[in-house]
């Protein structure tokens, strides 16, 4: 028959103690580590977060920046734009004051011709449709100068407005591009603070 001593009973005793000490010691150890881990990855969140933030608020310097780039555009061509019609404006005076000087002409050479006809007699007549002939085709001239200048400025104004619309077009583009990467970081930090919610609630 096996009975149970007190020594027995205090043998046995420090045995337990010491497996539930290495137990606990054990998870001790299991919780440090998960704690370390979590830390971990709720920094790299935050770094992750707040390399967003600094991307968005880039975006929104640089849209800003293209925003007011395209504001100078498009006022840059309306002005193009009003120079382009006044010369047009211009030019169709100016092709208004060339033929009517060449009308001029016409009728004087005319009457040239009709005063060479009427003899000697008209001589006083004819020097005085010469002078007037001389004077009109200098007229002529000065129009025709002045349209040329004028047609110059046209196409040069023309080219400047097809430079500028190319631009204002590029910088649209630049415009778009930065709202769809600004679209792209705005989701990207959505997201991450709602991944981020959960793990300070814990």
């Amino acid at each position: 028959m096996n009975t149970v001593t007190t020594q027995d009973t205090q043998l046995v005793q420090p045995k337990k103690t010491s497996s539930a000490s290495i137990v606990i010691a054990l998870l001790a150890i299991a919780l440090v580590v998960v704690a370390a881990l979590s830390w971990n990855k709720l920094g790299e969140r935050a770094e992750t977060v707040t390399d967003t933030r600094a991307q968005l608020e880039q975006s929104k310097a640089e849209m800003a920046q293209l925003q007011s780039q395209l504001t100078e555009a498009k006022a840059g061509a309306a002005a193009l734009q009003k120079q382009v019609t006044e010369a047009q404006d211009g030019s169709a005076g100016l092709k208004t004051q060339l033929e009517e000087s060449q009308a001029s002409l016409t009728a004087a050479r005319k009457q040239l011709a009709d005063t060479q006809a009427g003899g000697t007699t008209l001589q006083a007549k004819l020097d005085e449709s010469t002078t007037k002939m001389s004077q009109m085709q200098s007229e002529a001239q000065e129009s025709k100068t002045m349209l040329d200048n004028t047609m110059k400025e046209l196409d040069t104004a023309k080219a400047a407005s097809v430079s500028l619309q190319k631009e204002l077009d590029e910088a649209k583009a630049q415009m778009s591009a930065l709202q769809e990467k600004y679209a792209g970081a705005q989701s990207e930090l959505t997201t991450l603070q709602a991944a981020q919610k959960p793990k300070g609630k814990r």
